[in-house]
């Protein structure tokens, strides 16, 4: 199959998740192309050239698109005699086409000339649906759209843009992979017909997170935690530090590693400072995936204090929470998103409610006083990991679902060629059900 992947920033190390799927659907024979408005700002020193190199020749940037339309217009004669050299005519076409917004369409169709058509259009995210739905109108590409909905998509842009956003790309798209069923139902209540769902998670390489029994700490050294979030608000690292700095105040020895880097670091580094942590809790910066392994490998326990943010955004289920699971860390979650498909209290990990300082301190001091039950809780959390949200599993069925759309034969992977449609949820099912319109949930 030709299969074109449609994604904001690529590559992104805060999205590996894509890449791992590109990777996957090539390992399977797949054909592929991606398609992104750059690679992700500061993201070349953080993900290896082994990984992104070999997909130079395969990924096409759009042209840098002037935010304003006055812009937009000024810049049509450098199109033309770049991207769309010789194709004068097709450009004409394409603004008669798009009359809602003629020049924009001209920079997102740029990368996509001569290219195509595809089997498959799999875009990450629902602004890139719409982004492809566009440019499949202005007849640059063809080929079915497949979008994956991650949390962002369905929060806090929903609420900017009005819950009647996706109408036309749920009218017209062709299948819509929510990464959990907290998702599907909230797809469901934006009016996307129930037959186009099917929930899909994101996954893991299981092969670079290898389980290894959990590490206690030695009477000599604090009880390491560790979050590898992006630092913005939805992560809840706010609350993680306090709740660090009320267990040291009581005398628990315990320490704080933030994985990550984002707009949020300032204010964090101002928190730290104020609380007097300076010496407990480090913000080490972005680092690679085996970096990020690697600093798995030296913690006791994690942390994954997700919350809805003010602005209304929400996670979908943090890759990395998945990645310290495998590991043998024991987790601390909060009743976030679709954080419960994957972590079950007190069998697979801890989940307190978002922005309860003293429950995730509570939680923390839990599993100091309780290391006996570390090795029950981690081979728990690394059997819900293999079963539901392995990396290689996902891909086979991904690869299936793209070519039932595509109108192939799925090959057999021992997985369902239907959507796996997920039930509307009784209303009064605590926690369960989605916001109506990216409003916070307790």
């Amino acid at each position: 199959m030709r299969t074109a992947v449609v994604t904001t920033y690529f590559p992104s190390v805060s999205q590996t998740f894509v890449l791992d799927q590109i990777t996957g659907l090539l390992a399977r024979g797949h054909d592929v192309d991606i398609y992104a408005l750059g690679p992700e700002p500061n993201s070349a020193g953080v993900v290896p050239r082994a990984e992104r190199d070999p997909l130079a020749d395969r990924t096409h940037y759009q042209p840098r698109t002037p935010r304003h339309p006055v812009g937009r217009a000024l810049g049509i004669p450098s199109l033309l005699r770049g991207a769309w050299r010789g194709r004068t005519g097709a450009a004409l076409r394409t603004v008669r086409r798009t009359p809602a917004e003629p020049f924009g369409a001209l920079y997102e169709g740029a990368p996509f000339l001569g290219r195509g058509p595809y089997d498959a259009i799999l875009c990450h995210f629902g602004s890139n649906g719409e982004r492809a739905l566009r440019v499949r109108d202005a007849g640059m590409v063809d080929g079915p759209i497949v979008t994956a909905f991650h949390g962002a998509d369905m929060s806090r842009y929903v609420r900017m843009h009005g819950a009647a956003v996706y109408r036309d790309l749920f009218a017209r798209g062709d299948l819509f992979l929510p990464v959990s069923a907290f998702w599907a139902r909230r797809l469901e209540e934006l009016g996307c017909p129930p037959d186009k769902i099917a929930v899909h998670h994101m996954g893991i390489d299981l092969s670079r997170f290898r389980f290894t029994v959990p590490r206690t700490p030695t009477v000599d050294q604090p009880v390491r935690v560790v979050s590898v979030a992006r630092l913005v608000e939805k992560k809840g690292l706010t609350y993680a530090i306090r709740a660090v700095a009320a267990l040291r105040r009581d005398g628990v020895d315990i320490a704080l590693d933030i994985v990550g880097d984002g707009p949020l670091r300032p204010s964090l580094e101002s928190l730290i400072a104020e609380l007097g942590m300076g010496n407990a809790v480090r913000i080490i910066g972005a680092r690679s995936r085996d970096e990020v392994a690697r600093a798995m490998g030296a913690a006791h326990l994690f942390a994954a204090p997700s919350v809805t943010a003010r602005d209304g955004d929400m996670e979908g289920i943090p890759v990395a929470l998945m990645e310290a699971m495998a590991s043998g860390v024991p987790v601390v979650a909060t009743r976030h998103s679709g954080i419960p498909e994957l972590v079950e209290d007190k069998v697979t990990g801890l989940l307190v409610p978002e922005r309860d300082t003293d429950s995730l301190a509570a939680a923390f001091r839990w599993l100091v006083d309780h290391p006996e039950r570390w090795m029950g809780i981690a081979l728990a959390a690394h059997d819900a990991v293999e079963r539901n949200f392995n990396g290689e599993r996902l891909n086979d069925e991904l690869v299936t679902l793209l070519e039932h759309v595509g109108g192939r034969e799925p090959r057999e992977v021992g997985v369902t060629t239907r959507p796996r449609i997920v039930p509307s949820t009784p209303r009064g099912e605590e926690g369960r059900r989605a916001p109506h319109s990216g409003a916070p949930t307790a």
